[in-house]
């Protein structure tokens, strides 16, 4: 009976790329053929044609069973092929701007600031790999994974923004950067929540227009004189916009339900008036 389903299993198998996993599968399907053998054994069956038989009809259709895990195995293989290459991009932008770091640095003997060309690397090949992550995410509609992925680039590009300004060159102000770095996690945050579509951004929308009132104020307010007084009107700007925000949102839903509700009160009416046409008595 073993070497029954050998022949069988070898002769559908030969129509899919010889691959070590093809292998692996096929030797896991000969190990649940013999188990059901031993089963139907174990119950009575001593017909050694209808054991093969009813064991081979539980694997179903086999060739579109193989033709679905060649399948699989190919779209693993672009996968694995695609992280590698956004590994191997990642790594070699590290390493090339590294090495720019070391001539800059043995050449010019410019090690202060020229190792932010290595840092930069870094966060670039970081950035690399999280957008990669974000794409994936984003073509199997998870986007929670996605807005993590951008908000840590946002994150590394601020920070290299705020050493580059204060190192390189020497503004003492380069610490706001810090300060719009919310509104920018927010802005793109909201935006991405619009984009797809996203149950909380029309609560999300509001709480960026008032971080964005308030942040602009402290910072016109830092670099602006006399911008204190009345600026503090912008926090107020941002509040009336986040409630005239939430004013639309609630009415929106409540026209929205009232239709629902219409509709449904109109459809029942209508099954009720049927009755008077078509119930009957038996």
């Amino acid at each position: 009976m073993k070497e029954r389903f050998k022949k069988y299993l070898e002769e559908h198998f030969r129509k899919i790329a010889p691959t070590q996993a093809a292998m692996e599968y096929r030797k896991a399907l000969l190990r649940q053929l013999l188990d059901r053998e031993q089963e139907l054994r174990i119950k009575g069956v001593s017909d050694d044609n209808l054991i093969y038989d009813m064991a081979i009809s539980e694997l179903g259709d086999i060739d579109q069973t193989l033709e679905q895990f060649e399948k699989r195995q190919i779209k693993s293989g672009e996968v694995k092929r695609k992280i590698s290459a956004a590994s191997i991009c990642a790594a070699a932008i590290v390493a090339l701007l590294t090495i720019v770091y070391l001539i800059v640095g043995g050449v010019a003997k410019i090690w202060h600031p020229a190792w932010l060309i290595m840092v930069g690397g870094v966060f670039a090949g970081v950035s690399v790999l999280l957008s990669y992550g974000a794409v994936k995410f984003a073509k199997k509609k998870k986007y929670f994974p996605v807005r993590i992925f951008v908000a840590i680039c946002e994150v590394l590009f601020t920070v290299f923004v705020f050493l580059l300004l204060r190192l390189v060159f020497k503004i003492e102000g380069a610490w706001m950067s810090f300060l719009a770095m919310p509104v920018v996690l927010l802005g793109v945050d909201t935006a991405i929540a619009f984009g797809t579509n996203s149950k909380i951004k029309w609560f999300e929308l509001p709480v960026f227009v008032e971080i964005f009132g308030v942040m602009l104020y402290v910072i016109l307010g830092l670099t602006v004189n006399g911008v204190w007084h009345p600026g503090w009107l912008l926090c107020l700007i941002g509040v009336v916009c986040a409630l005239v925000e939430l004013i639309v949102f609630v009415i929106k839903k409540a026209k929205a339900k009232n239709k629902k509700e219409r509709a449904e009160l109109e459809d029942k009416n209508e099954k009720e008036d049927q009755k008077y046409w078509t119930e009957w008595d038996d």
